[in-house]
């Protein structure tokens, strides 16, 4: 069954955290009539996911990430902005005045719009595979459970790790933080880093102080070679300037290999496939976020790889609603 919509001014934002719907605000403030599509069943994002007390935001002290994200949707809802969600892109065609998209939502039925341009905010995700499925070992390892990878799945196990050995992949900040919160609870933690750490100064030095008491073992320029379960725990193969170095068994692996866009989705729309990406998938943009392909702009993480947060996504959804109003006038 299709519904269809033609609505005069009207912007598609593909995402509903909170550099979508920052846009949508702006873009209603603006004149134009902003439609949030998101797969998910709320808005929020990577938000909904975070719960811990987001020290980042001005004016927002105490509030967990989900906090932050409640907040922000009510406030997208108050204004009377159309929300679909459960729904995903399902046809993307140009037609001179902007875009004509299919929308599948999650009783199968198909939206048709007409809008005049089209923002992506899909955000990044979690590295798991791509980051270590080539390891021997890694699918029964995954399966068991005992290797995960969102940035803090440690928080909701600290009583399960007393009293064991845990190995943290990684040298950047989510590593870094991991190591800080299981240090004190497991008789052990290894931190596996590739090549050199890379996290901000004060966690670095936070962890530094937990190395020099010697809770912290450290592997520098140290390559995961393979996994084994045996005996109930974890064998971990190592090698050090591509040498084998002396493995380690643990109980327990908590990766933090990194985000990957989310920008899959784009690949069967022969439109939005042409955009251009960098050397890692994430999309190419100017200084007001217009990509490649004219009347097409991305906002938020899955284009500012190197300054992914609250603030910078939210300050990425007005400069882009700002440049539709400037690119196609008020409605």
């Amino acid at each position: 069954m299709t519904h269809a919509s033609s609505e005069h001014g009207a912007v598609a934002i593909i995402g509903g955290g909170a550099a979508g719907m920052s846009c949508a605000l702006w873009l209603r403030h603006l004149g134009f009539t902003p439609i949030i599509i998101d797969q998910r069943d709320e808005l929020g994002g990577q938000l909904l996911r975070i719960n811990r007390v987001n020290q980042w935001v001005l004016g927002m002290p105490h509030h967990t990430s989900p906090e932050l994200a409640s907040r922000y949707a009510r406030h997208v809802l108050e204004e009377n902005i159309q929300v679909n969600l459960g729904a995903r892109l399902s046809a993307c065609v140009a037609d001179g005045k902007g875009f004509v998209l299919m929308v599948e939502e999650s009783d199968r039925l198909s939206t048709s719009l007409h809008v005049g341009a089209l923002v992506v905010a899909t955000g990044m995700r979690v590295k798991t595979r791509d980051a270590l499925g080539e390891t021997p070992g890694f699918e029964s390892l995954y399966t068991s459970g005992r290797l995960s990878f969102f940035p803090i799945d440690h928080l909701e196990q600290e009583e399960q790790l007393q009293g064991k050995i845990v190995a943290v992949i990684g040298g950047g900040d989510n590593a870094h933080f991991t190591v800080n919160d299981v240090a004190p609870v497991a008789s052990r933690t290894h931190l596996l880093i590739r090549s050199r750490p890379h996290a901000q100064r004060t966690i670095r030095k936070s962890v530094e102080a937990l190395i020099e008491q010697g809770v912290v073992t450290e592997h520098q320029g140290t390559e995961v070679a393979g996994f084994q379960i045996h005996q109930g725990r974890i064998q971990i193969a190592l090698t050090k300037q591509d040498c084998a170095a002396d493995p380690i068994t643990v109980d327990r692996i908590f990766a933090r290999t990194g985000f990957a866009p989310n920008t899959e989705f784009l690949e069967p729309f022969e439109l939005l496939s042409t955009l251009r990406k960098d050397a890692d998938g994430y999309l190419m943009v100017d200084q007001w976020k217009r990509t490649s392909v004219p009347r097409v702009y991305a906002i938020g993480d899955v284009s500012n790889p190197k300054h992914p947060a609250v603030v910078t996504a939210i300050a990425d959804g007005a400069i882009a609603a700002r440049a539709i109003a400037q690119d196609l006038g008020p409605s």
